[in-house]
């Protein structure tokens, strides 16, 4: 039997477009946890609420309790679960995984902007000192650590307004640059569905970037901005660096930033 007709009813509402889900191939319990997943990032079981018993659940997937209950155990390990002997199992509270950034460019006055991120290139290279810290890509002497890096550009109505670089390390993100959407904000979702990877908490950093500084110079274009340099550092529940994403961003009276809701 296929995984899908495995899934029973789960399947018809994928098939329906309920579901999103990248693919039904892997072990039973990993699609599980994807499909679960799926459920929580659509709203159906909002924080601090049970979801329904490992029972329901392997009735509801057609796979057994087993199964299930390695897929709640990941969630759990992902900090995305709580388990409470006696009372059940919950979706954690106050944003311990996160699939926003934190922060959002918009209007000055609060108003959301269309913006076209599309990614430009591409580097699998040899991680230099600042990233092997950074990350924290500790490595036997004989191994030498490799970055991945990203880089995207976010326009809105045709203007270059974000120049970034996202920075992981390969080791722990293989062939990422194939598993996400470009044109999405953050990669963090890709982080936790696809690596088990889910973000705990963001840091952030900002400072003016000099006039002198040539990075600049596109974003400019002639225009009256400010470039501001923001560098976003993605921990895990154990507080290692999952992320480093660099934005230059410009600047003008009607681009503001503001913590996400």
């Amino acid at each position: 039997m296929s995984n899908r007709g495995r899934f029973g009813a789960a399947a018809q509402e994928v098939r329906a477009g309920l579901f999103e889900l990248h693919n039904f191939s892997g072990p039973l319990h990993e699609q599980v946890r994807g499909l679960i997943l799926c459920r929580i990032e659509r709203g159906d079981w909002p924080a601090g609420t049970p979801i329904p018993p490992e029972v329901q659940l392997a009735s509801a997937f057609g796979v057994s309790i087993g199964t299930v209950r390695k897929a709640l155990d990941q969630l759990a390990r992902d900090r995305i679960l709580v388990r409470e002997r006696g009372r059940g199992t919950f979706v954690k509270h106050g944003g311990a995984w996160r699939t926003e950034a934190g922060l959002r460019l918009c209007r000055a006055n609060g108003e959301p902007i269309e913006l076209d991120i599309a990614l430009i290139a591409t580097d699998y290279v040899v991680a230099t000192a600042g990233e092997v810290s950074a990350l924290r890509m500790l490595r036997p002497a004989s191994i030498v650590p490799r970055a991945l890096r990203l880089r995207r550009e976010w326009r809105s109505e045709g203007r270059l307004i974000v120049a970034e670089t996202i920075s992981v390390d390969a080791a722990r993100f293989p062939n990422l640059q194939f598993e996400i959407d470009p044109s999405t904000e953050a990669l963090f979702p890709v982080y936790a569905e696809k690596y088990h990877a889910a973000v705990d908490r963001t840091a952030w950093t900002m400072r003016p970037l000099a006039e002198s500084d040539a990075r600049g110079a596109e974003l400019r274009a002639g225009r009256e901005v400010t470039v501001m340099r923001c560098v976003r550092t993605a921990f895990d529940a154990k507080d290692t660096p999952l992320e480093i994403s660099e934005q230059l961003i410009a600047f003008d009276d009607d681009l503001a930033v503001m913590a996400s809701q």
